[in-house]
């Protein structure tokens, strides 16, 4: 039986990119360009070339910039080890796999230091940025089937149900080609799979900061705006440590 995936309100999508652009020109050409950047440190690090000589210094710089592992990053890289963090980056990148699901399994089997959601988005977020027009970016913040939350329910009025926006990995990627496809539409130039992680990033971020200043009065003036927020979430937020682009 074919699962019958959401189709996307298209004024939910230009409001949030209206909200988005309201940040100014600037803001998303700085925020877009340092996610190039991480992308480019991503691939350069994780090519075959390069990948095996990675010291443990290397590694900590690339994990820094994933959301799921900053904090964690040293933790990660001491309980895996190096060499086993290397070959199991090896294995998701280049080994051969039945489908998506299998490669990023294998991988989690083999992290230490973060639980084995985490793990899956660091695997996510490795297997986009070395391939960025291959692998489209699914993290538990965009969408997390299990607990049918992330960023993408917010472009459907409709309550989120887990089959909505995927189970599997070619399921979502439908969706996220559909955001793609209904920014181009509304104007969006960049083709890039880098733009829809900002637009989602930005779209979670907002969730975040109204929830936190709805229930937080107190934290107002004090918790990062949700500029900062969707930084985070992508990685680029210490803009000093990226490649240049």
């Amino acid at each position: 039986m074919n699962k019958k995936l959401a189709v996307l309100d298209d004024f939910l999508v230009r409001d949030y990119l209206i909200k988005i652009l309201g940040e100014g020109e600037g803001f998303v050409q700085e925020f877009y360009k340092d996610l190039l950047a991480k992308s480019l440190l991503f691939q350069k690090a994780f090519s075959k070339e390069n990948l095996p000589s990675l010291t443990e210094e290397d590694l900590e710089l690339v994990l820094e910039k994933v959301f799921a592992t900053r904090r964690r990053r040293k933790k990660v890289i001491q309980e895996t080890g190096a060499d086993r963090l290397k070959r199991a980056i090896s294995d998701l990148l280049y080994g051969k796999a039945k489908s998506y699901e299998e490669r990023v399994e294998r991988f989690v089997r083999e992290v230490r230091g973060i639980d084995a959601k985490s793990a899956k988005d660091l695997a996510a977020e490795i297997l986009h940025f070395t391939f960025p027009e291959q692998y489209v970016l699914w993290t538990s913040w965009i969408w997390d089937p299990e607990s049918e939350t992330g960023a993408v329910v917010f472009l459907k009025e409709e309550p989120p149900k887990r089959h909505m926006y995927g189970e599997t990995y070619e399921e979502f990627e439908q969706i996220y080609k559909q955001i793609q496809e209904k920014l181009l539409d509304f104007g969006i130039k960049a083709k890039s799979y880098l733009f829809v992680d900002i637009f989602l990033a930005m779209i979670y971020a907002t969730y975040v900061d109204y929830m936190t200043l709805s229930t937080m009065h107190s934290a107002k003036g004090f918790f990062p705006p949700a500029g900062s927020i969707a930084r985070r979430l992508l990685g680029v937020l210490r803009k000093e440590d990226l490649l240049e682009v």
